[in-house]
């Protein structure tokens, strides 16, 4: 029982979308014109915006995640697919929001500080190796679905290598999670588009 109000907790926190929030502030909803999130908000308010919402949902993650290690220590691997899920399908916001990458890793960070910085690094690395060298045409996606497989890959062996199976799977049902959401966002029309 405590799992699952733990867990519960942690959704409904990832489930404030602080870019919605602060587009409506600005008087607008940023869904309308672009995806929620940290790349969105920085397309279309700047980069600064864009880093601090990131900022943002990296400490919205690991604040979800604390309170779920807070409650069950043993659920802790299972938070930061959750905390992707809320992020991604918000309760408060019409389950429509951002990718998910930047509040799971800061839930990755409470799980296993090790893990969320090798995680963080290794994405953001190869996020800028791709923009760089203009890896889109080769590898036919984008910096960012890039970075987070890259990601997700090294967190998986760095987690299981660390922690033990659970966390694999804890890793591997996080990156279901981003997957849907991914495939989600592929298949949907983009926002502000007739």
């Amino acid at each position: 029982m405590m799992v699952a109000l733990a867990l519960l907790l942690a959704y409904l926190i990832a489930s404030i979308s602080i870019s919605v929030l602060y587009s409506r502030s600005k008087g607008a909803d940023v869904r309308t014109v672009d995806f929620a999130g940290a790349s969105g908000m920085g397309r279309r308010y700047g980069w600064r915006v864009g880093v601090a919402i990131a900022l943002a949902d990296i400490l919205k993650g690991a604040l979800a995640a604390g309170v779920v290690f807070a409650l069950e220590p043993r659920a802790i691997w299972f938070a930061p697919a959750i905390v992707a899920l809320g992020h991604c399908y918000p309760v408060w916001h019409g389950f429509n929001g951002g990718q998910g990458l930047s509040p799971a890793t800061g839930a990755l960070w409470v799980a296993d500080p090790l893990t969320g910085l090798v995680t963080m690094v290794s994405g953001l690395g190869t996020m800028a190796l791709h923009r760089l060298f203009k890896l889109e045409r080769i590898v036919k996606l984008a910096a960012q679905p890039t970075g987070g497989i890259v990601g997700l890959v090294i967190a998986y062996f760095v987690a299981r290598g660390r922690a033990g199976e659970i966390a694999g799977w804890g890793v591997v049902l996080l990156g279901v999670v981003l997957l849907i959401r991914g495939l989600h966002v592929l298949l949907s029309p983009k926002p502000g588009s007739s």
